[in-house]
């Protein structure tokens, strides 16, 4: 059985406007869309560490405080593949630097929650677009669970827990 893997990802906020990064993966044989920065875990490294290292390689942006706000966990064909854990921040600077050691991030840029929650939906993978859409509209969440059959997507809905200071209104 293969090592379960582990991403971290981040929803930076600033002035009402959520940073998002547009890549590219060849491997999922799509055209670049637009997501949170996020990816994996490298070994010895926390989620949380993890989590602000990839925020600064594919935005520039800095991390003071991370807020852990859900998780997701992942299962393909009844065996859990993946676990990540999802912050929120508030970030000081709003000024752009990639510097991508993958060279998958082409541009990053602010959008208001509307246009974030547009440009999501194009999104080709359900674990990572469904809970970032749903926290832009209704809050923080605890837990998600994914699973995969036969290349169709299932998930749990969790029950709402709003967030104290996040977009939900």
């Amino acid at each position: 059985m293969a090592d379960l893997q582990q991403y971290a990802g981040v929803l930076a906020h600033h002035a009402n406007r959520i940073a998002l990064i547009r890549e590219r993966y060849e491997e999922w044989n799509t055209p670049p869309y637009w997501s949170p920065p996020s990816g994996a875990v490298e070994p010895g490294e926390t989620p949380s560490a993890g989590a602000r290292r990839e925020l600064q390689e594919e935005s520039g942006l800095c991390a003071s405080q991370l807020d852990l706000a859900w998780t997701t966990s992942v299962e393909v064909d009844g065996i859990l593949t993946y676990r990540a854990w999802n912050y929120v921040t508030e970030v000081d600077d709003p000024t752009f630097a990639i510097n991508d050691p993958d060279n998958s991030v082409l541009e990053a840029r602010w959008f208001t929650y509307a246009e974030a929650i547009e440009v999501l939906k194009d999104m080709p993978y359900p674990p990572i677009a469904v809970p970032v859409i749903h926290y832009l509209t209704h809050g923080t969440v605890v837990s998600w669970q994914f699973t995969q059959t036969d290349n169709t997507w299932t998930f749990t809905a969790p029950e709402r827990v709003d967030a104290s200071g996040g977009p939900a209104g």
